[in-house]
């Protein structure tokens, strides 16, 4: 029996939302490896300012400003792309597809403004954009569709699809919550982003 393939991650981005991506990887990394049968080696983390004080500790070795020392790592196959935004997301993005990487994210500005072009970059050198955690909070709505329902066409999904969304509008209407503290109760959860422009407008 052969040894089990080693898949290398990349974080961009540390906030919130990468610190917890690291914190389960890191948590529940030997059941992940027992489940898929393969390693697991959390590689690289790219963040704007290394020497920022973080509720999670890693490695002073494995922190970089530069995106590119992970996003081009060889050892690297995944890229989480953590980092918000559009410009420097569809840079970092485009750049780990066009070497056949995977890209994980959960950045919904990102797919609705430059999903066309991502898609293109997919198709032609290989690699895959998975993006189940930008649609109804991280509810895995994506591969039900795609995989369960292929057989069906659907003309109109209707819902709110958006986890900060439903989140606050819960709080609101079953707690009497102001929308106001709704929103700063999902931020300290981390289910909004700092500037929850994109979550709620």
């Amino acid at each position: 029996m052969s040894a089990p393939r080693t898949i290398g991650i990349g974080i961009l981005g540390f906030g919130t939302v990468g610190q917890g991506v690291w914190k389960h990887l890191t948590d529940k990394k030997s059941d992940l490896e027992s489940r898929l049968g393969v390693k697991i080696d959390l590689r690289k983390v790219a963040v704007r300012d290394p020497k920022k004080s973080r509720a999670i500790k890693i490695s002073k070795s494995q922190i970089t400003k530069n995106a590119y020392e992970v996003i081009d790592d060889p050892k690297v196959h995944v890229v989480c792309e953590l980092i918000g935004g559009t410009t420097k997301a569809k840079e970092f993005t485009l750049r780990a597809l066009n070497q056949g990487k995977v890209v994980v994210s959960a950045n919904k500005a990102l797919l609705c403004g430059h999903g066309p072009e991502i898609f293109k970059a997919v198709r032609k050198h290989g690699g895959q954009f998975l993006f189940e955690a930008s649609v109804a909070g991280g509810i895995p709505i994506i591969k039900a569709i795609r995989e369960g329902l292929a057989a069906n066409h659907f003309e109109l999904i209707v819902g709110i699809l958006n986890g900060t969304c439903n989140h606050i509008l819960t709080r609101m209407g079953e707690d009497g919550l102001s929308f106001a503290d709704a929103l700063k109760e999902a931020q300290e959860l981390g289910y909004a982003e700092a500037d929850p422009t994109l979550d709620v407008d």
